[in-house]
């Protein structure tokens, strides 16, 4: 599938991809313009369709895509080798951030395509989401030591305090056009300092 696509260079694959994900994550699948992806990819809309047969194999291709990069950027910075809830969750956001200077709507498309209801692609989604992401969440947290906390009803909490955090800290910087790893990594590990005072039983 798509070998026409996987013969192109690296970097107007990328060109393509990214363009893809910015009309798709702006819009639902149905809305979303395939004529402006291509002009924002710098393509005819024949070559993008010589590419991808359709605008369903074109959508479902970025979300597989999508799922593979996060897990790439995870086993890069080696996030599950890491017990300490707030240092493996440093080691998330680090891998997060890392995924978007690559694609920089991976995150708003991951999101608007897993909760897309048009039964075009609805269904290949959720085959997509069994293959790749069966237990993802799980799994981001297994083998953690919960041992500092000083409540362990409040992980999840923390978790979504992260999450919020993440997010709002690197759109930010995307915003600044500041999206450099080692100073996200940075002042991420200072807020995570805070969390940590406010959840574990005593910090170092």
């Amino acid at each position: 599938m798509c070998e026409a696509f996987h013969a192109l260079n690296r970097e107007k694959q990328v060109k393509i991809i990214n363009a893809a994900m910015k009309v798709f994550s702006e819009s639902s699948y149905n809305k979303a313009s395939t004529v402006d992806i291509a002009a924002i990819a710098g393509i005819s809309k024949g070559a993008l369709f010589y590419y991808f047969r359709n605008k369903r194999e074109l959508y479902c291709y970025l979300y597989e895509y999508s799922c593979k990069k996060i897990y790439e950027k995870l086993d890069e910075v080696k996030a599950m080798e890491e017990r300490d809830f707030f240092e493996r969750n440093i080691k998330i956001v680090e891998a997060r951030a890392a995924a978007m200077l690559d694609c920089p709507y991976i995150f708003a498309f991951s999101l608007q395509a897993y909760y897309e209801k048009d039964i075009s692609v609805a269904q290949d989604i959720k085959l997509i989401n069994e293959k790749i992401l069966k237990d993802a969440y799980a799994k981001l947290n297994e083998n953690i030591d919960t041992s500092k906390f000083k409540n362990k009803e409040d992980i999840n909490k923390a978790i979504k305090m992260i999450i919020w955090l993440s997010e709002g800290f690197i759109k930010e910087r995307m915003a600044e056009g500041k999206l450099e790893l080692e100073e996200i990594k940075e002042e991420i590990y200072d807020y995570m300092k805070i969390l940590k005072r406010g959840f574990y039983k005593e910090v170092l």
